[in-house]
């Protein structure tokens, strides 16, 4: 009877659709082609994806925006005028982009007036003295809070927002295959290490060593055999395409965005929130952890071509601009 049942939820299992399957070879492709050795692996892996899939999908739709990048918006939006420094550093970040000078060169986007794509930025503070507003008081030398922003990218440029979350999608899910190719290689160098430990051990005992002490490095020894049997099975392809279906099943602590919340006033510097202030402003944006651990925050952006156009054009001038 059980194994009627395990027969009949095996066949009422959904196909692999077109779209599950590009994933699964994408992310074989990053990890080790050799995992297409094992019988039935799109299958195996299909629920897996479907669920990071669906996952990308939720976390794409989290993200925030379009929001316009430009001059005009830095004196009317808040969160632009956080994350730039100065209106001309937004024409600088435009005039230095890889993304946009490749966006540029595909005849296909010559008739846009305007893109989307995802900025991303650092959110860092440092601590200063100025000047603070203490009642009806200027109090000089005041410890303050700067809010600031860095390492400012693009990314997923497209002409279409729709388009754009497509590419952010598959991006997320390729983050999750390369985080496991990450994993993979970790096991690969404790392998490694495993059996250098294994050698030193060996030539050890081949030197000779007193009966205590042969007995000590014996027992260590035969550890080490014994991790390196478990370690060499977990490296087996069909058990590779197993931890794999685990790791796409848990995307979250690989990726994900935290919602995080600051008050700033005009000049950049932390403050309460403050409702009757219209100096103060509370931003709301979400930072995304990603494989490497580090936060970004990440934004949907609309940018118009003439902008870009004009500082792909100022960049050129190696007297007003550093090209990185």
């Amino acid at each position: 009877m059980g194994l009627i049942a395990g027969l009949k939820s095996w066949l009422i299992q959904p196909a692999v659709t077109p779209t599950e399957a590009k994933a699964i070879e994408m992310a074989i492709d990053r990890i080790d082609p050799r995992l297409r050795v094992v019988s039935g692996y799109q299958r195996k892996l299909a629920p897996a994806v479907r669920h990071a899939l669906g996952y990308c999908d939720g976390l794409v739709a989290a993200i925030p925006g379009p929001i316009d990048i430009d001059v005009r918006a830095f004196g009317r939006d808040p969160m632009v005028h956080a994350f730039f420094a100065a209106p001309e550093d937004i024409g600088r970040m435009l005039g230095t982009s890889r993304e946009i000078r490749s966006f540029f060169a595909d005849p296909a986007n010559a008739a846009a007036d305007e893109f989307f794509g995802l900025i991303g930025m650092r959110r860092k503070e440092k601590l200063v003295v100025g000047l603070a507003q203490q009642g009806d008081m200027i109090q000089e030398g005041v410890p303050q809070r700067l809010l600031y922003f860095a390492d400012h990218t693009l990314g997923e440029l497209n002409v279409d927002i729709d388009q754009t979350r497509h590419l952010l999608r598959g991006s997320a899910f390729d983050s999750l295959a390369k985080s496991f190719g990450s994993y993979l290689e970790s096991l690969r160098r404790e392998k490694q290490d495993m059996h250098t430990a294994w050698e030193q051990e060996r030539a050890l005992m081949r030197g000779g060593l007193a009966a205590g002490a042969a007995e000590v490095h014996a027992q260590r020894k035969f550890e080490i055999e014994e991790s390196l049997r478990a370690l060499a099975s977990s490296l087996e392809p069909a058990h590779l395409v197993e931890a794999l279906a685990s790791w796409l099943a848990n995307p979250e602590p690989r990726l994900h965005l935290i919602d995080t919340s600051v008050s700033v006033d005009r000049l950049g510097v932390l403050s309460k929130p403050a409702a009757d202030d219209p100096d103060v402003h509370t931003l709301n944006f979400p930072e995304l952890v990603g494989r490497d651990r580090r936060r970004w925050i990440v934004m949907l952006a609309r940018i118009f071509r003439e902008d870009a156009r004009r500082a792909l054009e100022e960049s050129r001038d190696p007297h007003r601009y550093l090209l990185i």
